[in-house]
């Protein structure tokens, strides 16, 4: 200890005499604190840890409570709002006529193909339906294309060999112009399709319907609706040809309506999946809701299974589907023989090779066997 006094007295020795009395405080004061921290370490220490337990401990106790007395409900969820489906009319009921323009009664046959989805073989069944029948009859085939894609315009053309461009039937919907002469601009096919006529339709085609039902609501006049069956009824069309059949797109446009109040008949093609078979039965849910109205003389052939495997009843889910619009047949439209089972058209490599560019009929003795089976069902039908 008498070390270290000397110590501090020689280091004071060298302060000046005015401020060593500083210095000494300075220094006291840094031992009194250095005694007053280690005289409270432990206690600091002590509290630390009593403050961190009874912060735990108060945690602990709060969780304990709330599980036992004050437990919140899971949240509810908000209840999904429910809506009923409105009741459907088409604008073509809402403007249906009192008196319909109705087909002959005994006049040519009058075949629409139809359904609410496309990729279904509509036009392939059409084009290759109008070799069977002009064979038949023994007398000119009128075709009339009234999807604005042109499908059936391009499969029979592309087999007679033209190539350009053609649009006539807008013609047929059009009001009545002195100056145009209808049947005159029904389109001779050549190269194996002789005594085929078409009224061919291009995509200018879905204006022109859009144009021509936006004038006939503005401005009424004619009924748009009756046009096509007005021409149809005339000698021009009922002596000329032996039956007229129509390819109409997956919707009931200006043109489809057409179609089906001038037609005599009805074939609905569908592909055996779920999708395809609902858009069939929706479409001729509508069909049997304007039959009273809008067209009463139309009469539904049934429903024809198209692109199949086998004879449809090869993959179980094609064999639920036939199964399920069979019993639709039987159900709705009072028919056992609703489905033409005994006429499917398979999915064959001889017919979808042609499709969009020409008719299998002509080109493969298979797709020509099919056909005929399929012209042969639809003859009874008729």
């Amino acid at each position: 200890m008498g070390d270290q006094g000397g110590l501090i007295t020689s280091i004071l020795a060298h302060f000046d005499p005015s401020i060593r009395p500083f210095v000494e405080l300075t220094l006291a004061g840094l031992v009194v604190a250095a005694a007053v921290a280690a005289a409270l370490n432990p206690i600091l220490e002590f509290s630390y840890r009593l403050w961190r337990f009874v912060r735990w401990l108060w945690r602990s106790a709060r969780r304990k409570i709330r599980a036992l007395f004050g437990k919140k409900p899971p949240p509810v969820a908000p209840p999904v709002p429910t809506r009923t489906i409105p009741e459907e009319r088409t604008i073509w009921e809402l403007r249906a006529p009192s008196q319909p323009t109705f087909p002959n009664t005994n006049g040519i046959p009058i075949i629409t193909v139809a359904n609410m989805k496309g990729g279904v073989g509509k036009t392939t069944i059409v084009a290759n339906l109008a070799i069977y029948f002009r064979a038949k009859l023994n007398k000119p085939i009128l075709l009339i294309d009234f999807d604005y894609q042109g499908s059936l315009s391009q499969t029979v053309r592309g087999e007679a060999g033209y190539t350009d461009p053609d649009l006539t039937a807008d013609i047929l919907i059009s009001p009545p112009n002195p100056a145009i002469d209808p049947p005159l601009y029904a389109r001779e096919m050549r190269r194996g399709l002789e005594n085929v006529f078409l009224y061919p339709t291009n995509y200018p085609f879905a204006t022109i319907e859009n144009n021509l039902m936006s004038e006939w609501l503005r401005d009424g006049g004619d009924d748009l609706m009756y046009r096509l069956c007005s021409l149809l009824k005339t000698p021009a069309y009922q002596d000329k040809y032996g039956a007229v059949l129509i390819d109409c797109p997956p919707r009931l446009t200006t043109g489809s309506i057409n179609a089906l109040c001038a037609s005599t008949h009805l074939l609905v093609p569908t592909t055996l999946d779920d999708m395809s078979a609902q858009a069939a039965e929706y479409f001729l849910s509508q069909v049997s809701r304007m039959n009273t109205t809008v067209f009463p003389r139309l009469k539904v052939i049934g429903i024809i299974p198209s692109i199949v495997y086998g004879q449809g009843d090869t993959l179980i889910g094609e064999r639920r589907t036939r199964d399920r619009l069979q019993e639709y047949g039987k159900s709705f439209w009072r028919r056992d023989d609703f489905v033409l089972s005994a006429s499917v058209i398979p999915r064959t490599a001889d017919i979808s090779n042609f499709a969009g560019n020409g008719v299998a009929w002509l080109r493969r003795a298979r797709a020509q066997q099919i056909f005929e089976r399929v012209g042969e069902e639809v003859w009874k039908r008729l």
